[in-house]
C-alpha cells in the first residue's frame, strides 16, 4: 500500500489554493488483488454479502416497501423456490488533445465523429466512410449511399428493442452497442405470530429490472441486403466503448442476480426474511455474482461466463458487488466471445487514450445510513480510477489503481498526456448553505501497478459546480457555475506542479469546450443574467493566447434556445474554422442547424439548414381568432402568454391544425368554459348558431426533424435528424438532397 500524500503539516501550498491533507483527507491508494480462482471469488463473495444482506436482499437504497401482492402461494420455509426471470437468451474524427489535431480527420474529404482523443474513436448514432452513411434511429439501422450531392437509402433493417444505441464501422462491418433488459419477480414473506411455524405465507411481486446489453454484428458487404450475422447478450449495462485501429474496447457493468430474494410483508417478518436471504446466500454458486453472455453466429448459440476468475480483481477496501468488465474484440474478425478483465466496483466513467483505458467507479455506500452519516459520506466522496493497457492489439489488461476525492462530471474530466493522467473533481456539495463545493485538479503517475498523485490545483469555483473541463497537452480549462462562469486557464507543463494562471468572469457558462488552434477556445453552453438567470444558447469565443489574461473576444447567442452539443460534444462539428450547430428553440421560432465561422478574434453567422419545409397549403379551414378581437378576455391571455391557438369554425368546416390535438366546445358551451363575454364577443365577429370554438395545442414545431448531428462529405453538409438525412452544399447551403430514415 502507498501512502498517497505526507506532510509535516495538515497543509500544503498549492496553486490555486492550500490543499488540505489532514486525516480525513489523506489518500490511500494500492493495486487492485486479482482472485487465484473461482473458490475464492466466491467465498470473497458471499463473506462480503452475509454481512450486508438485510431483509430486502442487497443494494438495497430506500425505505420499506409494503406492497399488495399478486399471487399467494403456500410453501414450506426451507423449500421455497420461486424461480427468478433469466435474462434474454465508429471512423472517427475531429479533434484531439492538441491544438494542432483540433478538427483534423486523416482525411480532408470528410469529417466523422467529433472525439476526444485522435486515434481513439467513440461509438454515436451516425457514422459514414466518405462513401456511405449509417445512421442507427429507434431500433432501425440505415444505409445510404453517398454520389456527390446525393443519398440514397439502399437499405434499412430493424436490429434490437432497447435504446442507447451506437454504432462503429470498419470495412464491410458495423459494431452496434445498445441496452436492453426486463423485470424479475420478488417474493414477499407476510408475517407470522410463531416464528417456529414451518410454512408461511408468501407473495410474488414485480421486481427487479435485470439490464441487457446487446452488442450486434452486422454484414455491410451488399449495400442492399444489409444482415445481422452476429449478435451478443451480456448480463448488465453498457457504458460506453472506443475503437483503436481494428480493436475495440467496451465497458460492462453487471450486478449479481438479484436471486429468490424473501421480502417481509411487515415489520414483523424482517428478522426471519433476514435469516432466509442469509441461508440464500449460502448456496448461490458463482454464476449467481458473475456476469454471463450467450453469443449467436449464423446457427451456432455459446454461453458462458463472461470472465474467467483470474481476470477479476478486487479493491482492498470493499467496492460493492458489482463487476465492472473490460472486453476487447477485433472489428476485422468480427464478433467472438472476445476477452474480458473486470474489477469488482461499479463503473460510471470511461475514457481512453492510445495506449490505456480509464474507468472511474463509484463507491459503495451502506444501505442503512443516517442524514449525518450520509452528509459526512457525500463530502468526503472519493471516486477510484482503474487504467488498463490497450498498447497492442492484445486484450486489455489490467495495469494500475487510484482514488481521487469528489466526483467526475463527465470523460472530459480526464485526460492522459505524456504517462501522466489528469483528473478534476468535484468535492463537496455545490448546494449546501456552507458553500462547501469546489473543483480540483490532480495530476497521477503510473508507479507498477498504483496510480501515485504527484501533483494538485485546488480552488476551482469554491461553492459552485463543474460545468465543463477540457485538458489540452500542457494547458487546461475548466467552467465553473452557479451565477457567474469562472472560467479557468491551467498550466500543465509541469505535473508536480500544476497551476491556475487565469480567470475569467463572466455571465452564463460553457458546457462543452472544443480547442480551435493554440490561440482559441469555444465554449458552447447558456447565457444567463448577473443573478444566474438563464437567457438562451450562447457561444463564446476565449483567446488563451496569454494564459494569464484570458479573454472573450465574441459571442454569439440565441435566446430561448439550447443545441444537443451542450450535453453530446459528438453533436458538434468543425470544418476548417467552421462551426456547426444543432439549435432548438423552445419557442418553435428555429428548428435546425447555425453555421458559424471562427476568424480573427470573432464569430460570424453564416447560416442555416432546417429540415422543415412550409406548408404547400392552409393548415386549416377553420377562421383563427386573434388576440385583439378577444382584447379583454381569457382566451386573449392564452393567446398572448402561451402562444394557444383558437379558431372559429363552422358546422361544415372539417376542423384541426396539422397534426395538433384541438378541444372542439360548442358555442351553445362557450360561456360555461370562458366566461359570459364571449359568446358575445364572437355574435360581433360573426359567429353564428352550430359554430364551434376549437381550442388547439400547436407543437410549435416537429420535434421529429429537430437536427441532431451534421458530416461533412467533399464540401457537402449532411445533417441528420430522427426523420431524415439531408445534403446542403456548403457553398450557399442549396439543398439537394432529402433522404427519409424514420
Amino acid at each position: 500500500m502507498v501512502l498517497g500524500a505526507c506532510s509535516d503539516s495538515n497543509q500544503v501550498e498549492s496553486s490555486g489554493a492550500p490543499i488540505d491533507l489532514g486525516p480525513n483527507n489523506i489518500e490511500l491508494v494500492t493495486s487492485l488483488v486479482p482472485f487465484s480462482d473461482c473458490d475464492e471469488l466466491l467465498s470473497h463473495l458471499k463473506e462480503e454479502a452475509r454481512e450486508r444482506v438485510g431483509p430486502y436482499g442487497l443494494n438495497y437504497q430506500g425505505g420499506p416497501f409494503w406492497g399488495m401482492p399478486e399471487m399467494r402461494v403456500e410453501i414450506g420455509m426451507a423449500e421455497m423456490d420461486v424461480a427468478s426471470a433469466e435474462p434474454e437468451s465508429t471512423s472517427g474524427s475531429a479533434s484531439g488533445s492538441a491544438f494542432s489535431d483540433a478538427g483534423g480527420s486523416g482525411d480532408d474529404s470528410y469529417t466523422g465523429t467529433n472525439v476526444q482523443e485522435v486515434g481513439v474513436d467513440e461509438p454515436d448514432i451516425i457514422k459514414t466512410d466518405g462513401s456511405r452513411i449509417l445512421i442507427v434511429n429507434n431500433g432501425v439501422l440505415s444505409h445510404i449511399a453517398i454520389e456527390g450531392s446525393q443519398g440514397t437509402k439502399t437499405d434499412q433493417i430493424e436490429i434490437s428493442d432497447g435504446w442507447g444505441h451506437e454504432l462503429f464501422i470498419s470495412g464491410n462491418r458495423a459494431l452496434l452497442f445498445t441496452n436492453g433488459g426486463g423485470y424479475d419477480d420478488v417474493v414477499i414473506m407476510e408475517s407470522s405470530s410463531s416464528e417456529s411455524e414451518d410454512v408461511a405465507e408468501m407473495s410474488v411481486m414485480p421486481g427487479f429490472y435485470i439490464p441487457v446489453a446487446h452488442v450486434i454484428e452486422i454484414d455491410l458487404s451488399d449495400p442492399y441486403n444489409l444482415q445481422v450475422i452476429g449478435e451478443m447478450k451480456i448480463e448488465g449495462q453498457y457504458l460506453s466503448a472506443r475503437l483503436v485501429g481494428d480493436t475495440v474496447r467496451m465497458a460492462i457493468n453487471s450486478a449479481p442476480n438479484q436471486l429468490e430474494w424473501v421480502y417481509p410483508s411487515s415489520p414483523g417478518s424482517e428478522d426471519r426474511a433476514t435469516r432466509f436471504n442469509k441461508e440464500l446466500i449460502d448456496e448461490t454458486t458463482i454464476e449467481d455474482w458473475t456476469p454471463r453472455f450467450t453469443l449467436t453466429k449464423g446457427e451456432t448459440t455459446s454461453s458462458g461466463s463472461l470472465l474467467a476468475c483470474e481476470d477479476l480483481h478486487r479493491p482492498e477496501s470493499f467496492s460493492g458487488f458489482d463487476v465492472v468488465s473490460v472486453l476487447s474484440f477485433n472489428i476485422a474478425d468480427g464478433l467472438t466471445e472476445g476477452s474480458g478483465v473486470g474489477v469488482l466496483a461499479s463503473g460510471q466513467t470511461v475514457y481512453s487514450s492510445l495506449d490505456r483505458f480509464y474507468v472511474a467507479t463509484t463507491k459503495w455506500m451502506e444501505a442503512e445510513i443516517s442524514e449525518e452519516d450520509f452528509d459526512e459520506w457525500s463530502e468526503s466522496y472519493s471516486t477510484d480510477i482503474h487504467a488498463f493497457s490497450i498498447s497492442t492489439d492484445a486484450p486489455a489488461q489490467y495495469a494500475a489503481s487510484g482514488i481521487v476525492q469528489g466526483t467526475l462530471l463527465n470523460q472530459f474530466s480526464m485526460d492522459e498526456h505524456d504517462g501522466y493522467l489528469r483528473i478534476i473533481t468535484t468535492t463537496g456539495s455545490p448546494w449546501d448553505d456552507r458553500n462547501l463545493s469546489e473543483s480540483q485538479l490532480v495530476v497521477f503517475e503510473e508507479q507498477e501497478s498504483v496510480l501515485k498523485k504527484i501533483g494538485q490545483a485546488g480552488g476551482l469555483g469554491k461553492g459552485e459546480s463543474l460545468y465543463s473541463a477540457r485538458l489540452l497537452d500542457d494547458i487546461g480549462f475548466a467552467v465553473t457555475f452557479r451565477q457567474i462562469d469562472p472560467f479557468y486557464v491551467l498550466d500543465l507543463s509541469d505535473p508536480t506542479d500544476p497551476e491556475i494562471v487565469g480567470e475569467l468572469k463572466i455571465p452564463g457558462f460553457s458546457t462543452y469546450l472544443h480547442p480551435i488552434d493554440e490561440n482559441y477556445v469555444v465554449g458552447i453552453g447558456q447565457n444567463a443574467t448577473d443573478e444566474g438567470r438563464v437567457l438562451g444558447l450562447k457561444v463564446s469565443l476565449f483567446d488563451v493566447s496569454d494564459k494569464t489574461d484570458p479573454r472573450e473576444t465574441a459571442t454569439w447567442t440565441m435566446n430561448d434556445a439550447n443545441s444537443p452539443a451542450e450535453r453530446d460534444h459528438r453533436a458538434f462539428q468543425i470544418y476548417g474554422q467552421t462551426i456547426i450547430l444543432p439549435v432548438q428553440s423552445w419557442t418553435g421560432k428555429v428548428n435546425g442547424a447555425v453555421l458559424l465561422e471562427i476568424g480573427e478574434g470573432k464569430i460570424s453567422y453564416v447560416g442555416e439548414v432546417t429540415h422543415e419545409t412550409e406548408s404547400s397549403g392552409p393548415v386549416s379551414d377553420c377562421r383563427e381568432l386573434t388576440a385583439a378581437e378577444l382584447e379583454g378576455t381569457e382566451l386573449q391571455f392564452w393567446i398572448d402568454e402561451y402562444g394557444q391557438y383558437f379558431q372559429l369554425c363552422s358546422a361544415t368546416d372539417t376542423g384541426g391544425y396539422e397534426n395538433s390535438w384541438c378541444e372542439s366546445i360548442p358555442l351553445s358551451e362557450i360561456d360555461d368554459w370562458y366566461g359570459d363575454e364571449i359568446s358575445t364577443i364572437l355574435e360581433e365577429i360573426g359567429a353564428q348558431d352550430g359554430d364551434r370554438i376549437e381550442e388547439c395545442w400547436v407543437d410549435p414545431f416537429n420535434w421529429n426533424l429537430q437536427i441532431q448531428r451534421s458530416l461533412i462529405i467533399n464540401d457537402v453538409l449532411w445533417t441528420m435528424s430522427w426523420g431524415q438525412l439531408q445534403s446542403n452544399l456548403l457553398d450557399g447551403l442549396e439543398t439537394k438532397s432529402v433522404v427519409p430514415i424514420g
